[in-house]
């Protein structure tokens, strides 16, 4: 099936923080469909510090309220912030829980309509701890590992296909650079393009535009 709607749903990753032209992988996504003369709307529905669950209370509604009754393509992106540690040490979201969310969230989705899930991206460990004006958090790519692989069994299992951009990028000297041009955790402008090269690469994407 064909769509002329495509709806991006993730954290600061999806939204494009740290990106200088304020594109993120949808914004791109959508520039390089504009090329090839496809007419579609690309919703880039990240939010800053969005985790699995928070992501799960507002899909439905983010979608429907675009929709206007046509069905649109999903593409739901998350990990890196279930993973992270506030101050309190404590996950943010328990990978058991994180996985919970995840099924239900896919199965509703899917029951809708067709669906793309995204893995999450490694970052810099040398920016931890990382102060912000909320909190102070750790991540560790040794912990998102572990909810990359918990996530890629379980889209297996739901048969979803599932992007995972981790392992590649965790050893690319490209995406290294492009951390070190951003703030360690979101890439500077080419680590989204690599994002978007990834996704309009991969033959799940193609196949519905």
């Amino acid at each position: 099936m064909k769509y002329d709607r495509i709806y991006c749903f993730g954290d600061s990753i999806t939204l494009g923080c740290n990106d200088s032209q304020g594109l993120g992988w949808p914004g791109r996504l959508a520039r390089g469909l504009q090329r090839n003369e496809r007419s579609l709307a690309v919703y880039n529905l990240g939010i800053n510090g969005d985790t699995s669950t928070n992501i799960a209370a507002r899909w439905r509604h983010e979608t429907d309220v675009r929709s206007r009754n046509q069905t649109g393509l999903i593409l739901l992106a998350f990990g890196f912030n279930d993973a992270s540690r506030p101050t309190n040490g404590k996950l943010q979201v328990e990978l058991q829980d994180s996985i919970a969310c995840a099924k239900e969230l896919m199965l509703a989705a899917k029951s809708l309509s067709d669906v793309l899930w995204i893995g999450p991206t490694p970052l810099d460990e040398s920016v931890n701890p990382l102060r912000t004006e909320f909190d102070t958090w750790t991540t560790y790519n040794e912990e998102i590992a572990v909810y990359d692989n918990a996530y890629a069994e379980l889209a297996q299992n739901l048969g979803i296909d599932y992007l995972r951009l981790f392992p590649g990028f965790l050893h690319s000297e490209r995406y290294r650079a492009a951390l070190i041009s951003g703030d360690g955790i979101h890439p500077g402008d080419d680590g989204y393009a690599m994002i978007a090269e990834e996704i309009s690469d991969w033959p799940a994407w193609q196949q519905y535009l």
